[in-house]
C-alpha cells in the first residue's frame, strides 16, 4: 500500500520537475526577448497571451484532465476497449471545437484587442496553436489516465525548449526591416508568440511517437477486455461533454479574471490619460514579468492537481474512501511543504530575483509588485488540489460555482482599486484576493462532502516555521549587504552571485529546519523529488 501512496508523488514529481526546467526556459529566454521587442512588446506580448489562454481553456485546455478522469474510472474497472473509444471521442471534439475556436480567434482578434490594437498581430499568429493544442492535450490524458507522467513531463521540455529558441529567432528577423518603437513592439510580440506554436507542434510530434511505440500494447490490452457492457459513442461523447463543460467553464471562470483585470485596468488607466503604449508597458511589470517567476511554484500545484486527478478518480469508482482521503492529505502536505518556502523566498527575495533575471527591468517597481503578489503562490496552490480533488470524485461543478463567486468579488475590488488610482498594484492585490476565496470555498466543499479536515500541523504548521527561519536568514544574507554597501551591490555581477547564494542557503536551511522540526520518518522522505539523495545526507547529518 505504501508503494501505491508513493506512486502519485512520483508520478507528480515528474511533472514538477519538467514545470520548473519549463518555467527556469522561461524566464531565460524572456530577457533576451524583452531586450529585442522592448516594454511595449513585451505589454504587446502580455495581451495576446492573455486572450489566447482564455480562448484555450474554452476549446481545449482541460481536454488532458477530462481525458485522465473518464478514462481512468474505466481503465480501474478493466474496460479497455471503453477506454480507447473516449481517446477516439475526445479528438473528434477537439477537432470541432479547437477547429471553430482558432478560426474566431483570427476573425475576432481586433475586437478581442480593441484596447490594445497592436497586440493583434501576435493573438492572429497564435490562433492555430489553439487546435494544435488541444490535439497534445488528448495525447497527454491518455497516458495521464494511466498513471504515466513521464511522456507529459518530456514534451512539456521540448516544448518550452523549442519555444524559446523560436520565439527569440522569430523575434529577432520580424523587426530587423521595421522602425519605431511601436512598430517593433508589434512586429516582435507576433515573432514571440510564434514560438508557442512551435513548441507545441514538437510536443504533439513527440507524444504520437510515444503513442506510436505503445499502440501494439494497446491493442493486445483492449483484446483482453472480458466486460460484457460496451458504451455506444454516443454515450462516451455525452460523457465527455458532460464532464469537459463543467471543467471548461471551471477553468475558464477561474482564468478570465486575467483578461477583464486587464480590460479594466487598460481602459481606466487610460482613461485616468495614460497613452495606450503606457499602460502595456506598465502592465508587464505584472504579467511579463512578475507572472512567470511566480508561475513556477504554482505550475508545481498545478502538476500535482493533474497527478491526483487518475488517482482519486480510481478509488472513488472503487468505493475506497478513505483511500482518497489518504490521497488528499499526501498531497496537500507535499504541495503545502513546496508552496509555503516559495511564498517566503520569493517575497523576500523580490527585488534582486527580477533584477538577476531582467537586468533592463525596473527592479524597484516591478519587485515590491512581486511581493504582493508572492502570497498567490500558495493559494494557487491550494485552488489547483483541491479542484483538482473535486473534479475527480465527480463534482466538477463546484469549483465553477467557487470560481464564479470569487470572479464577482474580483470586478467589484478591481474597479475600486483603479478608482483610487492602485494601478498595477491593484491588479496584484486583485489576483491574492481571488485565490483566497477559491480556497475557502473549496476547502469548505471537501469538509461537507469527504468529512475531510485539514491537518494543519503537520500540512501547514511545520513549513511556515521551517520557512520563517529560512526568511530571516535569506533577508539577512542580502539584505544586509544591501543596506551597508548600495555601491558594491548595485554591480549586477555582485548583486547576482549574492542572490543565488542566498537562495541555495535558503533552500539548505528550510530542508533541515523542517527535517528537525516535523521528525519526517525516512519513509516519507523518500517520496520527495531526489528523496533517497535527501535521506542519505540526513543521516550523515543526524537529522533522521
Amino acid at each position: 500500500m505504501s508503494s501505491k501512496k508513493g506512486a502519485v508523488i512520483k508520478q507528480a514529481s515528474f511533472l514538477m520537475a519538467a514545470g520548473l526546467l519549463c518555467r527556469v526556459i522561461g524566464l531565460l529566454y524572456r530577457s533576451p526577448l524583452n531586450g529585442i521587442i522592448g516594454e511595449a512588446g513585451s505589454g504587446y506580448y502580455s495581451y495576446a497571451n492573455d486572450w489566447y489562454s482564455i480562448l484555450l481553456l474554452i476549446s481545449a485546455y482541460s481536454i488532458p484532465t477530462a481525458v485522465s478522469k473518464v478514462m481512468s474510472e474505466r481503465l480501474a474497472l478493466k474496460r479497455y476497449r471503453d477506454a480507447q473509444k473516449v481517446f477516439r471521442a475526445s479528438l473528434i471534439y477537439v477537432l470541432l471545437v479547437g477547429g471553430v475556436t482558432s478560426i474566431l480567434c483570427y476573425v475576432l482578434a481586433p475586437f478581442l484587442l480593441k484596447n490594445a490594437t497592436g497586440a493583434v498581430l501576435a493573438l492572429r499568429v497564435l490562433a492555430p496553436t489553439i487546435l494544435l493544442s488541444g490535439l497534445l492535450g488528448v495525447m497527454r490524458g491518455y497516458f495521464q489516465a494511466q498513471n504515466t507522467m513521464l511522456p507529459t513531463a518530456i514534451s512539456q521540455i521540448g516544448e518550452q525548449i523549442i519555444n524559446a529558441i523560436v520565439s527569440i529567432t522569430a523575434a529577432y528577423f520580424f523587426t530587423r526591416s521595421v522602425t519605431g518603437e511601436d512598430l517593433i513592439g508589434q512586429m516582435g510580440a507576433a515573432g514571440g508568440t510564434l514560438g508557442t506554436g512551435a513548441g507545441v507542434v514538437t510536443a504533439l510530434v513527440f507524444m504520437c511517437f510515444v503513442y506510436a511505440i505503445n499502440r501494439k500494447k494497446i491493442q493486445k490490452r483492449m483484446l483482453r477486455d472480458v466486460s460484457y457492457k460496451e458504451d455506444s459513442y454516443k454515450d462516451i461523447f455525452k460523457v465527455i461533454l458532460l464532464m469537459v463543460t463543467p471543467i471548461i467553464i471551471s477553468t475558464c471562470v477561474y482564468n478570465v479574471s486575467v483578461v477583464i483585470n486587464q480590460s479594466i485596468y487598460t481602459s481606466m488607466s487610460i482613461r485616468n490619460g495614460l497613452t495606450e503604449k503606457a499602460a502595456a508597458e506598465a502592465y508587464s511589470a505584472f504579467s511579463y514579468y512578475c507572472n512567470p517567476i511566480l508561475n513556477i511554484p504554482i505550475a508545481m500545484g498545478s502538476a500535482m492537481a493533474t497527478a491526483i486527478i487518475p488517482a482519486v478518480s480510481t478509488h472513488y469508482a472503487l468505493g475506497e474512501k478513505k483511500e482518497v482521503v489518504n490521497r488528499i492529505d499526501e498531497c496537500i502536505k507535499f504541495t503545502m511543504f513546496i508552496a509555503i518556502p516559495a511564498t517566503i523566498g520569493l517575497a523576500v527575495l523580490s527585488r534582486p530575483v527580477i533584477h538577476l533575471l531582467y537586468p533592463s527591468a525596473d527592479a524597484s517597481f516591478a519587485g515590491s509588485v512581486m511581493s504582493i503578489g508572492a502570497i498567490s503562490v500558495v493559494f494557487s496552490c491550494f485552488a489547483s488540489v483541491t479542484n483538482g480533488i473535486l473534479q475527480g470524485i465527480g463534482k466538477p461543478k463546484l469549483p465553477v460555482i467557487h470560481s464564479a463567486i470569487a470572479l464577482v468579488f474580483d470586478v467589484i475590488f478591481m474597479f475600486l482599486f483603479m478608482w483610487l488610482g492602485l494601478g498595477v498594484y491593484g491588479v496584484m492585490i486583485v489576483t491574492v484576493l481571488y485565490t483566497l476565496i477559491v480556497c475557502i470555498l473549496n476547502a469548505m466543499s471537501l469538509r461537507n462532502l469527504l468529512n475531510y479536515r485539514m491537518k494543519l500541523r503537520k500540512g501547514y504548521l511545520y513549513p511556515v516555521l521551517s520557512a520563517a527561519g529560512m526568511g530571516v536568514l535569506v533577508a539577512a544574507i542580502y539584505w544586509i549587504p544591501s543596506l551597508l554597501l548600495p555601491d558594491v551591490m548595485g554591480r549586477y555581477v555582485i548583486s547576482a552571485a549574492i542572490t543565488a547564494a542566498a537562495v541555495i542557503v535558503g533552500v539548505l536551511v528550510y530542508m533541515i529546519l523542517y527535517l528537525k522540526i516535523s521528525k519526517m520518518p525516512p519513509e516519507e522522505i523518500k517520496k520527495l523529488p531526489m528523496g533517497t539523495k535527501i535521506l542519505r545526507v540526513a543521516r550523515m547529518l543526524h537529522l533522521v
